[in-house]
């Protein structure tokens, strides 16, 4: 039998009032780091530190941290209120009243009656996520909080977690499956094959790897596609997409094939194009 490491020489920080994005292909680790660096699986070599402490030296109270799973661990016939009772009972020093005002500040206060079976998928994650506040944690994981959610939803989760960073100062690290929502995040890495390829904020990799992609309605397609064929991109609606470095290269293209442009359009690089760039074109 062939052992394969699911993930090899890693070493991230996360730091308080920061959101970190983990982005990474299928099969790539993703979820083998979350459970190192919780607890619940125990890496074959290399430390997972907090506050500068092995958490395998430390006891369950001394781990301060907070987790969403894919799967909610509540139950489905409960009320919301009810469910959050139960798990504020885990921990010594919440009461009702920190679990009331929890509610209030997440915003699951006004169905806190309702059966948590019965709610939308994104209010069910909101509920999640207050749940994993309960012990007031520093650092939050979600794995891939965002998956399922129409757009409203996953706006709202993300105004969530974007006031917990800055109000609470939390450390949250998560993986997501929706590549432009790391398109703001205070730090991104980028993992290939049980490997980080990259990693800096969502503004340094797109301003590394980026530039501008011009989209352009032609004519006649031959010339440009000689000159540039090793640098384009072809879309049913928007034309020959070329990718230049600024605004002046854009401009200084536009000069030269005016005669034959009838429309364009141009838009900044965002993560996605950043993440398949250096993943091979790789999807999630």
């Amino acid at each position: 039998m062939v052992k394969k490491r699911a993930v090899n020489q890693l070493d991230l920080t996360l730091e308080r009032g920061q959101l970190t994005a983990y982005l990474g292909t299928n099969g790539a680790g993703k979820s083998t780091t979350i459970r190192m660096m919780i607890g619940t699986l125990t890496p074959t070599s290399g430390r997972v530190l907090y506050n500068e402490n092995d958490i395998a030296q430390l006891k369950q109270t001394e781990f301060n941290i907070g987790v969403v799973f894919q799967e909610s661990i509540l139950d489905e016939e409960l009320t919301v209120r009810v469910n959050l009772y139960l798990r504020g009972q885990m921990y010594a020093n919440v009461s009702k009243e920190t679990i009331e005002q929890l509610m209030i500040k997440t915003g699951v206060s006004a169905y806190a009656e309702q059966r948590y079976g019965n709610l939308s998928g994104g209010m069910k994650r909101k509920v999640d996520i207050t749940r994993a506040l309960i012990n007031e944690p520093q650092v939050l994981f979600l794995d891939e909080p965002t998956a399922g959610l129409d757009v409203q939803a996953r706006a709202e989760i993300w105004h969530l977690l974007n006031y917990l960073k800055t109000s609470q100062q939390l450390a949250i690290f998560l993986t997501t499956h929706y590549i432009e929502e790391a398109n703001e995040a205070d730090q991104v890495y980028v993992l290939k094959a049980g490997g980080i390829v990259e990693q800096g904020s969502a503004r340094a990799l797109k301003a590394k790897h980026g530039g501008l992609t011009l989209w352009l309605q032609l004519t006649d397609a031959t010339r440009i596609q000689a000159e540039y064929r090793d640098n384009l991109r072809h879309d049913e609606h928007q034309g020959i997409g070329i990718r230049v470095e600024s605004p002046q290269e854009a401009l200084a293209l536009l000069a030269t094939y005016h005669d034959l442009i009838t429309d364009f359009s141009y838009q900044p690089v965002d993560m996605t194009a950043v993440f398949l760039k250096l993943t091979g074109g790789e999807q999630q």
